[in-house]
């Protein structure tokens, strides 16, 4: 759905059935191109009552200037829009569901827990696929020039992302972000508080994924030495210590890159992936407890396993043989 910029204030939610009419009329309004693949391009909409979606929509401009569509439907048509206004940053939340986005030759496939970034123009037009038969949860968000001047932290924000490119990328939404959107979206609260926490957590939102936009910028421009001095760190974690319990955005942290630049840049540099490189770590050490001659469970649970058959599964594919083996011989 669209974002209309020059809301001033919060618009009730709107439980109804969305027809072809009604996103027309939208479309008309706020610079957006519909298109419903399902019915035939001859076909006269105003004689169409076809519902497309069915839920709510919530239309607000935060005292921030943030613009955002809020919107809980159930996709029952399927289409596709072209945005065509000029929006100098706007992100896709997805709370439920996905969204295939189109831009700029490339193609998106936004899933629940992501959120898509990117600078819209006329040279920026973004192409969106709606899959009918599924419920839908998104989050909409739009900054323009007229809603931003007047606030200096939008301004700097805005500032920032021009320096670095203004980039198209997708990304994953922290879960504490996603926890903090909930009560506002879903809560029954009202008025001021209600807006003051919705705020609160998008400028978080944004203020992330321009960390995360900032760190990948930092690492292209970073020495190939020191490229290779933060992953060598991250290796020697892993083998020194592979019956710890890690998580990629832990690992990426330490590293001072985002996750995605670890997940890549360590298969370049060692040929396996981070959690590839820590099962085998994990399998080495158990195989050394194993000669010791600990037990196969002990041996799981000193190497990080939690569970003896997914230890003696990986264990089996890794040396072909069965850790019992190992231990009898």
């Amino acid at each position: 759905m669209g974002v209309k910029q020059n809301e001033t204030t919060l618009s009730a939610a709107l439980t109804r059935s969305f027809l072809i009419d009604d996103f027309v009329d939208i479309g008309e309004r706020y610079g957006i191109d519909f298109r419903f693949p399902a019915w035939s391009s001859c076909r006269r909409y105003a004689q169409d009552t076809r519902v497309v979606v069915q839920g709510e929509v919530e239309e607000l401009t935060l005292s921030s200037g943030i613009c955002l569509t809020n919107s809980n439907v159930r996709v029952l048509q399927p289409y596709e829009t072209t945005s065509l206004h000029a929006c100098p940053l706007y992100m896709l939340v997805v709370l439920e569901g996905a969204v295939v986005i189109r831009l700029s030759g490339k193609e998106y496939v936004v899933q629940a827990g992501m959120a898509f970034s990117a600078r819209l123009g006329e040279h920026q037009t973004m192409n969106a696929s709606h899959s009918a038969d599924r419920h839908l949860r998104t989050l909409s968000l739009g900054i323009y020039p007229d809603t931003f001047s007047r606030q200096p932290l939008l301004h700097s924000l805005l500032e920032a992302w021009e320096e670095n490119g203004s980039p198209t990328f997708l990304w994953p939404v922290p879960g504490y972000l996603l926890s903090g959107l909930h009560q506002p979206l879903h809560h029954a609260l009202v008025g001021l508080p209600r807006q003051m926490m919705l705020e609160g957590v998008l400028l978080q939102l944004l203020g992330h994924g321009l960390q995360l936009r900032m760190q990948d910028s930092h690492q292209r421009t970073l020495p190939l030495a020191a490229q290779h001095g933060r992953l060598e760190t991250i290796r020697q974690l892993l083998e020194q210590h592979p019956e710890k319990e890690y998580s990629l955005n832990e690992l990426a942290q330490l590293a001072a890159m985002s996750s995605s630049s670890l997940r890549s840049k360590f298969r370049q540099a060692y040929g396996h992936s981070v959690f590839d490189y820590l099962r085998d770590c994990r399998l080495a050490l158990a195989r050394r407890y194993l000669q010791q001659g600990y037990s196969v469970q002990q041996a799981a649970w000193m190497s990080g396993y939690q569970h003896a058959t997914n230890f003696s599964t990986a264990f089996r594919r890794r040396y072909g043989i069965a850790p019992s083996d190992l231990r009898d011989a």
